[in-house]
């Protein structure tokens, strides 16, 4: 449980109800109770809603993380709308997970330059696969460049590549801003043969030292 983070979105599923609907992690008591605000709806579909938040109806909860959907089947312990609308959950026997990425990607941390019409800024390397990577910006790095679904930019990361002079053309998939900060997340255009073994085999690494 402790891979959902407080006031992530959650997706939540009600036999009897055709729609999906999302709402918010709250908190859990380990073995216990899981703890999500009860979904909002418009006001015509309310009442159908309340009709299904009853103790012991079943319900399904899934959410996105790091690339993998996980999700587990419980029942409804309580109800509650004073003093904040809320559901309380039975805690799960097991959460299921499904990669949504056809490639391993792992977490890293390795700086990197990113360069954009001309314009080179820096960044980190926060997670790669075969296929792409996130980049994370902060500050005023952040600042001086403005970022489009789509934008071919030019990813140098010499920690990670084993040289100055490699370069891979990217482009921009995902864009999430708040704040100063900016993270990225890049599909590989272009890359070298050479770069994609060092990338397999790092991500091969990485992976079989977090599986221990």
């Amino acid at each position: 449980m402790s891979a959902i983070e407080v006031g992530m979105k959650v997706m939540v599923e009600l036999p009897g109800m055709k729609d999906k609907l999302h709402t918010r992690f709250v908190g859990y008591i380990n073995k216990r109770c899981v703890i999500t605000t009860i979904p909002l709806v418009p006001e015509v579909n309310r009442s159908m809603l309340y009709e299904h938040l009853y103790k012991g109806n079943a319900m399904t909860v899934r959410f996105i993380k790091s690339g993998s959907v996980l999700g587990f089947a419980t029942l409804i312990q309580h109800v509650s709308f004073s003093p904040f609308p809320l559901l309380f959950l039975e805690f799960p026997d097991k959460i299921e997970s499904f990669n949504l990425r056809k490639d391993s990607r792992v977490n890293c941390l390795f700086p990197v330059a990113m360069a954009l019409n001309g314009t080179t800024i820096q960044g980190a390397l926060l997670d790669i696969s075969k296929s792409g990577c996130g980049i994370g910006i902060q500050g005023e790095e952040s600042q001086k460049i403005t970022f489009e679904i789509d934008d071919v930019v030019r990813v140098q990361c010499p920690f990670l590549f084993k040289s100055e002079d490699e370069r891979v053309d990217c482009v921009i998939k995902r864009i999430n801003k708040s704040g100063s900060k900016v993270d990225l997340g890049l599909k590989f255009n272009q890359i070298p043969e050479s770069l994609l073994s060092v990338i397999h085999d790092y991500v091969q690494q990485m992976t079989m030292y977090l599986d221990d």
